[in-house]
């Protein structure tokens, strides 16, 4: 299994392979060091909680970059956009077309990634991945807003501690 996360001690992104036997994690920039929470992997190798942070929230995703498939879907429709301009309608509707079909083989061809809600860790080759859900938005929010509420009482306290 390899895991990409963000190091909670020197915030770069990093990559490590990871085995069930394992007991810690490290970051291969800082050197530092946390051990992995008990009960996280199973025997089988299963992932049952994140490895870096303690949440139990993990979904599916295709292990592809949004970005890139935003400005795919928008070369599309600046592509079709210019033929209909014209007044080109095959090639308008060829080139949405030719677009919907990068998408479905893209979506056929690529992998799934396992990832948390909370800290964003990505991992690839986990065992049993299906049994994982897929996106929830309401999770999601849910993190979001804690974060943002954890960002805002840093603040505060350096604020208040500078005074």
């Amino acid at each position: 299994m390899n895991v990409t996360f963000r190091c909670p001690h020197c915030d770069c992104t990093a990559s490590a392979d990871f085995g069930p036997q394992w007991r810690e994690i490290a970051c291969p920039n800082c050197q530092a060091k946390w051990p992995v929470p008990a009960g996280a992997t199973a025997a089988d190798g299963r992932l049952a909680q994140c490895l870096i942070c303690p949440s139990t929230e993990l979904f599916v995703r295709k292990d592809f970059s949004q970005p890139l498939g935003v400005a795919i879907v928008a070369a599309g429709v600046v592509v079709s956009s210019v033929f209909w301009a014209y007044h080109m309608p095959y090639w308008t509707y060829g080139a949405l077309f030719a677009t919907a079909l990068i998408d479905v083989v893209l979506y056929l061809t690529v992998g799934n990634v396992l990832q948390c809600y909370r800290c964003q860790a990505q991992y690839r080759g986990v065992p049993e991945l299906e049994s994982h859900g897929g996106f929830d938005l309401e999770t999601h929010e849910k993190h979001r807003q804690q974060r943002l509420r954890l960002a805002e009482q840093a603040k505060e306290a350096s604020s208040s501690s500078r005074a």
